[in-house]
């Protein structure tokens, strides 16, 4: 399908109504027909639709394919990751295309809810409904593609995620069979096109920071672990500690973890916490990769130079794998918005890094790490020295300042149709055509970088609606301490707990 830009307010609406009917789809596996509860999501849900209607000023088109979501040709991107569940519904339903009407009724949903839950067949009659009456097309570079695929297995590795936290949450133990499959599976992808993979984990989300985190993290130390050379059984290990990292902080109050603001000494303390408490999380499930996927969680704040926490001993520094883990980490958090300071350009949070090599940072991971993400990271916008602006999609090779850059506003600062191109191509007379002139903050031109990432599309930001929480995360190696801020306490050498 050929994405195009839409209003946020169109995207946002059609966001809501396929909330409430995720919602509507779990509340009918609660309770009984006509329960309260049946009836009370059904109506949510019919005034969702009507909202989506009415801020469209037309009958919508909803499009279930390749494991996406789409408003007629519009990617629904966010929601394309964050309603796994709700896309497998529609697709073992053999729903392909939904279109509510102005008739659109409380007993039509109701309907498409227990199809959903695969009570009715797609051959239901409904009045203000059309299912299947038109069918999505594909452009022929998406079929199948490698971002495709790597697009569903990043929504399955956060519905993985949300899985592993409520079992942890209900005091079960966690099964890591999901997790081990979905790293391996990654591995592969990341394996064809690394660059695929560092594109994907420029996405956040502003309703769970710390699950999209976490698979950020996983997918930047598998990158980085082919860049270095790892087997692809230790791959597989070390993406499976970078993807629990921070399984810790399921145990973190609700209230830590969505504060607003800089956060009090004893947040931070129970903040400090999450590695020990992730390593016995790891621990408890008794399974073989349990050791080093448990040294990865328990060492990834312990810093290189071992100032960080928990304390270790016997040890010059913390593990490889958790050395690495523990850029990822860093590169990922700083460049999320945190409850105490604004997200940070991508090539300012490669600075961050290099300044805190040697201390926080394993100088040799952070050069590998640099090397890997380019002298303009992949998923930077820039501005060229023509004025216009695009995303950075592929590094060149030997040109570091030489990038394939997706051009998504023209020079006078107008959204463009995308197209690519590529600064290391010259002129006759050996000159580059064109070259960065600077990196640029989304937010300084307004663009929605998830969507643009994913659907390829040019969309606003969502207007600011005030102070809002982010990621809980440790300031940096080589940052200014939030006010608030506690050192954790060190031990003496030698009394510290240890996995050796």
């Amino acid at each position: 399908m050929i994405a195009r830009a839409v209003s946020h307010g169109v995207v946002e609406r059609a966001g809501q109504f396929l909330r409430q009917l995720s919602s509507a789809r779990q509340v009918f596996a609660l309770y009984p027909a006509g329960h309260p509860k049946r009836l009370e999501a059904i109506q949510e849900a019919l005034d969702a639709v009507r909202r989506l209607r009415n801020e469209l000023g037309a009958e919508p088109v909803l499009f279930v394919t390749r494991h996406a979501l789409y408003l007629g040709p519009v990617l629904l991107a966010r929601d394309s990751l964050s309603r796994y569940g709700l896309v497998e519904a529609f697709e073992r339903a053999g729903i392909e295309a939904i279109e509510p009407r102005s008739s659109v009724s409380e007993a039509d949903l109701d309907k498409l809810v227990r199809m959903l839950l695969g009570e009715l067949g797609v051959d239901a009659e409904f009045e203000g409904l059309a299912i299947n009456r038109v069918k999505p097309s594909l452009d022929a570079q998406e079929e199948d593609s490698g971002q495709s695929v790597l697009r569903r297995q990043y929504a399955l590795g956060l519905e993985i995620l949300r899985h592993t936290g409520a079992s942890v949450a209900a005091g079960q133990r966690i099964d890591l069979a999901g997790p081990t499959r979905l790293v391996t599976d990654l591995s592969e992808q990341v394996m064809q096109d690394p660059t695929q993979a560092l594109m994907l984990a420029t996405i956040r989300s502003h309703d769970e920071y710390t699950y999209y985190h976490m698979l950020n993290v996983c997918l930047l130390s598998i990158a980085m672990g082919y860049a270095i050379g790892l087997r692809t059984d230790q791959i597989v290990s070390l993406g499976l500690g970078a993807l629990l990292h921070d399984i810790g902080k399921v145990n973190v109050p609700i209230e830590v973890l969505q504060h607003v603001g800089a956060l009090s000494p004893d947040q931070w303390r129970l903040i400090q916490r999450h590695p020990v408490e992730g390593a016995g999380i790891i621990f408890s499930t008794g399974e073989s990769l349990t050791h080093l996927t448990a040294a990865i969680v328990l060492e990834h704040h312990a810093a290189y130079d071992l100032t960080g926490y928990p304390a270790i001993s016997r040890r010059s520094h913390p593990s490889l794998p958790a050395r690495m883990v523990a850029v990822a980490d860093c590169f990922d958090a700083v460049t999320t918005t945190r409850p105490y300071r604004r997200a940070e350009e991508r090539r300012q949070a490669l600075n961050i890094l290099l300044s805190g090599a040697g201390r926080g940072y394993d100088p040799r991971v952070v050069r590998a790490f640099v090397r890997l993400q380019g002298l303009f990271p992949i998923g930077s916008l820039v501005r060229l020295t023509n004025g216009a602006a695009g995303v950075v999609i592929r590094n060149h090779e030997t040109l570091l300042a030489r990038p394939r850059v997706r051009i998504v506003l023209d020079p006078k600062g107008e959204p463009c149709e995308p197209f690519e191109l590529d600064l290391s191509e010259t002129r006759t007379d050996g000159s580059f055509r064109w070259a960065v002139e600077r990196s640029m903050d989304p937010d300084e031109v307004g663009v929605d970088m998830v969507a643009l990432v994913l659907a390829g599309a040019l969309e606003s930001l969502a207007p600011s609606t005030g102070p809002q929480p982010g990621l809980v995360h440790e300031p940096a190696h080589g940052e200014v301490a939030p006010p608030g801020y506690v050192q954790p306490r060190q031990p003496r050498r030698g009394m510290a707990p240890s996995l050796d």
